[in-house]
């Protein structure tokens, strides 16, 4: 039996050498051990049971092959939780979280009776505010079926009582007249020419449709910010996540639909822009 460390020592070597994360062999093993990262140091000079072993053996050698941690693992930390994630959604981004704490100050000051998060992926934006707020109703669209199963099963999970809707962003809503105090996205907003400069951990495993999208990574925006008139409240709240290079653009679509509306780019952790919020309420 090898010793926890020396494991370990031998795959951080490896991740080294082929430039990768660092963290990886130790999320693998302490997730599926069951230990915190404080925990998993202090069994370091702990021998691994076989079936701990060839576990890790085989959850390595697919990150190696080029599969991310999350999928192997099927879960990753959003917003305090552990979501189940799998190859129909996108892995979250800690970049998210901050729509999400935006969001939430917003709601802190402003209750609000119903709210919308389109483009929804693995649900994590409506069931991190759900869990804040129990009170208010929240809906949550995809036009992805197989990545709605995913938000469903983590819904129910995490106890979270969601309404989910198969639709190409705001359609169904728009047929059906309902209307949203609040309304989140999180949409492809990837342009084709960023391709390039992208992780193959990202290419070959995460679902295209939840990333790209037409004209410059703009034409989700486009459509989604003229189709708003028809599913909002006379008093509202929009917050969108954007590519760090989009803020100007997005911000000009808002106020030009929304021109007695306060529109504002926010910029993330890394000083870069990163959403983008439109209210006609006081803050």
């Amino acid at each position: 039996m090898t010793q926890i460390s020396q494991l370990l020592k031998n795959a951080e070597a490896i991740l080294l050498e082929k430039g990768l994360d660092q963290n990886a062999a130790e999320i693998l093993l302490e997730t599926r051990m069951g230990l915190s990262r404080s925990e998993l140091w202090m069994e370091m000079s702990r021998e691994l049971e076989p079936n701990h072993e060839e576990q890790f053996q085989a959850d390595f050698d697919r990150y190696l092959a080029g599969e991310p941690v999350q999928y192997i693992l099927k879960t990753a930390p959003f917003y305090g939780y552990d979501f189940l994630v799998t190859e129909d959604v996108l892995i979250p981004r800690p970049e998210t979280e901050e729509l999400v704490a935006c969001a939430e100050t917003f709601l802190k000051k402003h209750p609000v009776m119903n709210v919308l998060d389109v483009c929804t992926g693995s649900g994590i934006i409506a069931i991190a505010l759900k869990k804040a707020f129990p009170n208010i109703t929240f809906t949550a669209s995809d036009i992805s079926g197989p990545a709605l199963a995913v938000a469903k099963k983590n819904a129910l999970l995490l106890n979270a009582d969601i309404r989910f809707v198969e639709t190409d962003l705001l359609e169904t809503f728009k047929h059906n007249g309902e209307r949203f105090d609040m309304i989140i996205a999180n949409p492809p907003y990837i342009s084709e020419a960023e391709k390039a400069a992208m992780s193959d951990y990202v290419l070959k495993n995460e679902p295209s449709l939840a990333l790209f999208a037409e004209n410059d990574g703009m034409a989700i925006y486009e459509r989604f910010v003229d189709n708003l008139k028809y599913v909002l409240n006379t008093s509202f709240w929009v917050g969108v996540e954007i590519g760090y290079t989009q803020g100007e653009r997005v911000k000009q679509l808002f106020e030009k639909s929304y021109p007695h509306s306060t529109v504002l780019i926010h910029k993330d952790i890394n000083s870069k822009d990163r959403y983008v919020t439109c209210s006609n309420i006081l803050v």
